[in-house]
């Protein structure tokens, strides 16, 4: 086996793995949230010190940022940034569809 197979048999699975935790982080991010949290627990949590206390302040949960955080129970209908221009909450805000013709 040649250096360049050895380099590639670890990189390949390394890029490969990267890949699947950005696309889980990305749509399951409650369960990012709970997975650093308890790494953050294991790790000693923010009564740890040195680097240890650094990666388990960091791995540490955050709050919540309104509707974008993907924390909330009620979807993105719970804000009120979506609602200003609405006069009643039952009923939907219309939107004016135009088609146009390219040249």
């Amino acid at each position: 086996m040649s250096l360049y197979h050895a380099i590639e048999t670890l990189l390949v699975p390394l890029i490969v793995l990267a890949c699947a935790v950005s696309v889980v982080a990305r749509y399951a991010p409650r369960t990012r949230e709970r997975v650093k949290a308890a790494l953050a627990a294991r790790l000693g949590g923010p009564a740890a010190a040195g680097w240890r206390g650094r990666l388990a302040r960091w791995l540490a949960p955050q709050a919540a940022a309104g509707c974008a955080s993907g924390c909330d129970d009620g979807g993105c209908n719970t804000c009120d940034a979506n609602t200003s221009n609405s006069t009643s909450q039952d009923k939907p805000a219309e939107q004016v569809v135009r088609f146009v013709r390219k040249r």
